[in-house]
């Protein structure tokens, strides 16, 4: 009886029932989320490498210069670690 009140209806018939609806979306795989995950963390050390490298070209005082290229390596290193991790 209760599921008489809450049919649908179209004039004087009852609506047609929907099958079963399948979800559009599926949980991603973890391996494929992990490796995504370390394709974005390579491609961010390397834009910061390449961003260091570019202002320490441009920069003239030594001391500088010094410490951009330091950070250059340092994300280089973190880049190939990412890579090591695939």
């Amino acid at each position: 009886m209760l599921r008489e009140s809450f049919r649908v209806l179209v004039g004087r018939r009852p609506a047609p029932r929907l099958g079963r609806v399948t979800p559009t979306h599926k949980m991603p795989d973890e391996t494929a989320a992990r490796r995504q995950a370390t394709i974005v963390e390579i491609n961010n050390a390397l834009c910061v490498a390449r961003c260091s490298a570019q202002l320490a070209g441009m920069e003239t005082r030594e001391f500088v210069v010094r410490e951009l290229m330091l950070t250059v390596l340092q994300q280089i290193d973190r880049a190939a670690a990412g890579v090591r991790r695939l």
